[in-house]
């Protein structure tokens, strides 16, 4: 039989009682080291945070007279750092420990009822101890806040084991812990069902506080000498120069364990590999099993070690790991200091005491190579006893000099911390704080309790007092949470040097952490520092937690600072198919206007969160006119879902782009009429974008008015803009009051455009000669109406550039058409004719405005002509469903017809023709006698100041014999009239 399998020998009994014990332990070993890796990660967990910033684009531009006018649209990209959020308590953690607590305590039990005589006394005595400071009568069993409860169960355990002891001391070793297990059991249920506080096992948890950590530093100081007499086992088992090889592998062991010791308790602080403390437990544990075994001489005479010995050997370390254990679990770095300095201090005084035992009885032994180890516990000269003596006193040398009390108040802060919790988890957070703030103060920069009372109190925005509890979370024993929590709290201050700061000196602490690599990047990136936000943000890359945060900022820092990269190339080296990833780039296509390559379906199923609408809105703002009417309406579907009422602002006045653009003007013009209702930050904006449509499509009355709206809220250039309108609009005397206003208001090139147009509005038409072609052009516009036609021919004739001639001549055209005077509009446009044009863009527009007019007087033929003439329609434009419309109609395609008019009829009341169209088709093909009714009256309900519709509205309102509609339009009729400059 081997010596080192010796519970071979045992009976099968005691041999499956000790398999089952040995595997237990390895449980609460395997879970110590489990929340060791774990680290503050068992109670705290990374939140991620989001800032969105927008970053406004040009969704599309187009010319107005002399003015390039651009209308914008907000992308969003998203900024993301780390957060470390409120302690939530491990209770797996302390559901074990007491598991482990209550199983080894039983065992111990089992093994007290085999003692004799005054062993049993004082061992029950010490069961009675931890039963009493197990305080049952704080869980109120069976409604009782008293010592009853206590008392009974207590004196349950007591009358058992005494009846064993005494009268029963036959009994088999497996039906003693079977009969203190089963009581286990009830006393459980019971406490389960009876017990009137909520958690009541978490409250045993916490009484079983004290008892878990002086069995764990007794048992540390048990064990504390047993990798060096492994080393005597070791070295004297066949060694030719055991005491050379002992000497040397004992001063390794002992320098490293002294250099640990001078570190821990903050004497040196080298770059040095220290020893792992856990580790060194875990060692001196499974050595202990067989050098327990070895000293039985030494206790022998109370109780053998085969098997009673061995079985209480493994009860305690199961405490022990399983107090350690919880310990790690819930970051109780007030009780670890406990622990860790009771691991080091017992490992070096006792370990340089027993190294003097040793080469004070065995050094002759060693150097004659016999087997020391046979006889380590049967010392000829220093006794075992004088060792454990000498050894206490060295140990307790290294805990005066740190400060014996020390101990004491970190004991007592971790019993609060767990109490804090206790409290934490029944919702008490009053009781939780006080409970925290005296943890802090017994263990006054412990970073347990102040993390817990910082986070609590940067909660309820007390950012002073929390950042005075993260500084002393800090001091000594900071984790990534609290460094990156303190910064964080500039962040939302607003204080982004002093974060920059903080994080920089967290990161000195704690080298390598991702957190603080990308928390510092996205604060550059807030200080728009590009060469250094991109530097920790690569960085930041590297760890598995952060590397999609780092991502995100990436492409947030390059839209912000329209960085042109090439984007589909740093998705492929980024490997990502993120959302929120790919939502910041295509915003960062958006501003420097790069193709988009990469398939993306930018509409997720179900409800949206920040990244999904991130995406959604970025999309649409890209291809706002290029999307169809598809993907608008299943876009439409999810933004109006009331799931998504969070997201439904941004994204509908995103939206409302993709309907302007493809051709749907009403819908766009009532999506942001809506969002102007409900909308408590972004009227300004909304009656901005309208005014900007309402230009385009050639109604600068109503344009002016959402201008000064607009212009009510102090958004961008409005007064810029409404100025335009009202000269527009043919309104030379207000006008030019606005642009006072707005060379008042203004500097640099607005002002300069200010004083050009006052120049132009107040200038003698007998002062035209002086003017440049650009001028005239201007003046042309805005000075002179359809009834001073000489006059237009007179500026006309003094012109040389051919295309501001041209310019003119359309624009002077445009405006008898829009009054529906025809002749003199076919007239003028004729004499674009005979005039060489440069400017391409001018050319086009000649080409669409004749189709516009064959259309108007009917004359498909020449329509058809001139589309097949090459020319090129805009995107999103109704002009092709005008024409196709009005030539499948005429070739009796009514199908064909009908489809394109229905697009007609509803998408844009200002393109005059279309609506007429619309209402003559069905006027002819429709059931529905009052649809072109329905359709005029529709459209001049938004284009009030067409002079068209409102007489295609007479005609249709005298048709369906609707009189006093009709008078009532003829007399707005005459009133426009009037107006005509």
């Amino acid at each position: 039989m081997r010596i080192d399998l010796f519970w071979k020998s045992w009976i099968n009994e005691y041999r499956w009682l000790w398999y089952m014990l040995v595997a237990l332990l390895a449980f609460f070993v395997l879970f110590l080291w489990f929340e060791d890796f774990q680290g503050p990660s068992g109670i705290t967990e990374w939140m991620k945070l989001q800032e969105q910033k927008s970053i406004e684009t040009m969704v599309h531009s187009f010319q107005l007279g002399p003015f390039n006018l651009s209308v914008p649209g907000d992308s969003y990209v998203i900024l993301e750092y780390l957060h470390g959020s409120n302690v939530e308590p491990n209770t797996i953690a302390s559901y074990i420990f007491l598991f482990g607590l209550i199983g080894g305590v039983t065992v111990l039990l089992c093994i007290i009822t085999t003692l004799e005589k005054y062993w049993y006394y004082g061992g029950m005595g010490l069961f009675i101890v931890l039963m009493v400071s197990l305080r049952l009568e704080v869980i109120g069993l069976f409604g009782h806040f008293n010592k009853i409860p206590g008392g009974v169960v207590t004196g349950l355990y007591v009358i058992i084991s005494f009846y064993i002891n005494r009268f029963k001391s036959d009994t088999t070793f497996i039906k003693r812990l079977s009969t203190f297990l089963l009581l286990d059991l009830l006393v459980g249920l019971s406490i389960h069902f009876f017990a009137h506080v909520d958690y009541p096992f978490l409250h045993l948890a916490l009484t079983g506080y004290s008892a878990g950590m002086i069995i764990s530093v007794l048992f540390i100081i048990l064990i504390a000498h047993e990798i060096i007499a492994a080393m005597i086992a070791v070295v004297s088992s066949g060694s030719t120069h055991s005491l050379r090889h002992f000497a040397i592998i004992a001063a390794i062991y002992m320098t490293n364990i002294i250099i640990t010791c001078f570190h821990e308790i903050g004497y040196i602080h080298w770059t040095f590999i220290y020893v792992d403390l856990y580790l060194l437990l875990t060692c001196s544990t499974l050595l202990g099993i067989w050098g327990f075994r070895q000293r039985e001489s030494q206790y022998s005479h109370i109780l053998p070690f085969s098997p009673f010995g061995a079985f209480a050997f493994l009860s305690l370390a199961t405490i022990c790991f399983a107090t350690t254990g919880q310990l790690l679990g819930n970051w109780n770095d007030p009780a670890l200091k406990i622990i860790r300095d009771a691991l080091i201090f017992s490992h070096t005084g006792y370990g340089a005491i027993f190294l003097v035992y040793i080469f004070s009885n065995f050094v002759y032994l060693l150097a004659r190579n016999l087997q020391v180890q046979k006889v380590l516990y049967n010392p000829t000269r220093m006794p075992y006893f004088t060792y454990r003596f000498a050894g206490m006193i060295a140990m307790l040398g290294f805990i005066f000099y740190s400060g014996w009390r020390g101990y004491i108040y970190q004991g007592m802060a971790g019993f609060y911390n767990t109490t804090g919790d206790l409290y934490s988890l029944l919702g008490n957070e009053e009781y939780a704080e006080s409970f925290y703030d005296q943890a802090a103060l017994q263990a006054f920069r412990n970073n347990r309790s102040n993390y817990s009372l910082a986070t609590l109190r940067s909660a309820r925005m007390d950012f002073d007092q929390a950042h005075r509890d993260y500084e002393k979370a800090n001091a000594y024993h900071p984790t990534p949470y609290s460094l990156a929590n303190s910064g964080n709290l500039y962040i939302w201050e607003g204080k982004v040097d002093d974060a920059i700061n903080t994080f920089r000196q967290g990161e000195r602490q704690i080298k390598g952490s991702g957190v603080l690599e990308n928390n510092l990047g996205f604060a550059f990136t807030k200080k728009n520092q590009l060469d250094s936000a991109i530097f920790y943000l690569n960085r930041a890359r590297m760890h598995s937690t952060t590397s999609l945060s780092a991502e995100i900022n990436f492409f947030a820092l390059t839209a912000m600072q329209k960085i042109p990269i090439k984007i589909d190339s740093i998705i492929e080296v980024f490997k990502t198919s993120a959302t929120p990833v790919l939502a910041n780039a295509v915003a960062l296509s958006t501003v420097i206007k790069q193709d988009w390559k990469v398939p993306i379906d930018p509409i997720p199923d179900g409800r949206l969160n920040l990244y999904t609408a991130t995406l959604l809105n970025n999309y649409l703002i890209k291809n706002a006119a290029t999307v169809d009417i598809a993907f608008i309406a299943r876009a439409n579907k999810i933004i109006s879902d009331s799931l998504n009422n969070d997201f439904s602002e941004q994204l509908k006045s995103a939206l409302a782009f993709s309907y302007y653009l493809r051709g749907n003007v009403a819908q766009a013009l009532t999506t942001l009429a809506e969002l102007v209702y409900i909308s408590q930050e972004n009227k300004g904006k909304y009656n901005y974008v309208m005014g900007l449509w309402t230009l385009e499509q050639r109604n600068p009355e109503l344009a002016s008015s959402y201008f000064t709206y607009a212009d009510t809220y102090d958004y961008k250039d409005a007064r810029f803009y409404n100025a335009i309108a009202l000269s527009e609009s043919g309104k030379v005397l207000e006008a030019a009051i606005a642009w006072d206003s707005v060379a008042l208001h203004h500097r640099g090139e607005l002002q300069a455009i200010a004083v050009q147009m006052k120049k132009i509005l107040t200038l003698p038409i007998t002062a035209t000669t002086s003017l440049n072609d650009n001028e005239k052009y201007q003046f042309a516009r805005y000075r002179i109406g359809l009834k001073d036609s000489v006059a237009m021919d007179q500026l006309l004739n003094q012109m040389e550039d051919t295309n501001f001639k041209a310019q003119s001549i359309l624009d002077f055209s445009k405006r008898y058409y829009e009054a529906d005077l025809l002749p003199p509009a076919i007239r003028y446009f004729q004499r674009i004719g005979g005039l060489e044009l440069t400017n391409k863009e001018l050319y086009e527009d000649v080409r669409h405005f004749e189709l516009l007019m064959l259309a108007t007087q009917r004359d498909l033929k020449g329509l058809a002509d001139q589309i097949n003439n090459g020319i090129i329609f805009r995107e999103g434009s109704l002009e092709k469903n005008l024409y196709g419309g009005l030539i499948a109609s005429f070739n009796g395609d009514t199908t064909t017809a009908r489809k394109n008019f229905e697009v007609l009829s509803k998408f844009n009341p200002y393109q005059e023709e279309g609506i007429i169209a619309s209402a003559d088709f069905y006027r002819k093909n429709d059931k529905d006698k009052l649809k072109a009714y329905s359709i005029l009256a529709e459209a001049i309900q938004i284009n009030s100041n067409s002079i068209r519709l409102m007489k295609a509205f007479v005609n249709e309102a005298i048709r369906v014999g609707f009189d006093d509609y009709a008078a009532s339009a003829e007399e707005k009729i005459q009133m426009l009239q009037a107006a005509i400059h």
